[in-house]
């Protein structure tokens, strides 16, 4: 016997979205700390999770940000928009997603924060209401956060990749790493940010050295293509008023 079948009309479907499943790094290890810690980490994240999501309201947020939807959980974050049929408002419900996670990032890795993230992007079959999330688009978004992306980068994925170059709206949010990646610039919207990004690093880098002042390998890793992305998007902007901020290890 089907549950609720008298009083549901089993009518739910996938739509075509646009998905980013997002991984603040560390916040396991912040809840395994001292209750202050713990507090404190509470209550950024939870601030962090309200600024972005405040951005999407009709009223007192950003044009075109409208009709982005959210789950939270912990430190995961999945933020997404179904896809229009037209191609002109396809493109622009693409580009709010990407335009909102650089938001997310941003106010992330900033003075205000001082936290790095890691995540997916795809386009595909999705389900999303304020009871669950399902789909073949939260499996992939994930799969490229979890193995992907690997560095505090938000990777996108190759099927879409071709798409967002097409179109000048979309293409400068894309790089392409050393690997063969292509992952979010959120710096692109990013100005006279050195300073703000600079404190951001020095607590990133005071929250995870060792008391020897050293750090491990793999947060290393992460600490040193952080600095790298950062440096280098400073130089290509070439902002006067930022030329002295650089990150530094």
């Amino acid at each position: 016997m089907n549950i609720r079948q008298a009083i549901d009309k089993y009518d739910r479907a996938t739509s075509q979205y646009i998905v980013a499943y997002l991984d603040v790094l560390g916040v396991v290890s912040r809840m395994n700390t001292d209750r202050g810690v713990q507090m404190l980490s509470l209550n950024k994240l939870y601030n962090l999770y309200k600024s972005v999501m405040e951005l999407t309201e009709k009223d007192g947020g950003i044009k075109n940000l409208e009709g982005i939807e959210f789950q939270i959980f912990s430190d995961n974050i999945i933020i997404s928009k179904k896809l229009s049929s037209t191609s002109m408002d396809r493109i622009q419900d693409i580009k709010s997603v990407l335009n909102c996670v650089s938001h997310f990032q941003i106010s992330s890795v900033g003075s205000g924060v001082g936290w790095l993230v890691r995540g997916g992007i795809t386009i595909g079959e999705l389900f999303i209401d304020n009871t669950m999330v399902w789909g073949s688009a939260l499996l992939r978004a994930y799969e490229l956060e979890n193995n992907i992306a690997i560095y505090p980068r938000v990777a996108i994925d190759a099927s879409i990749v071709s798409e967002l170059q097409k179109n000048q709206e979309t293409a400068e949010y894309l790089l392409l790493d050393y690997d063969g990646i292509y992952f979010l610039n959120y710096m692109s919207i990013w100005h006279f940010a050195g300073e703000i990004v600079k404190n951001g690093f020095e607590k990133i880098k005071d929250e995870v050295r060792k008391a020897d002042g050293s750090y491990t390998d793999r947060i290393y890793q992460k600490l040193v293509w952080h600095m790298n992305y950062i440096n280098c998007e400073l130089e290509k902007k070439k902002e006067r008023k930022d030329k002295k901020f650089r990150l530094s290890i």
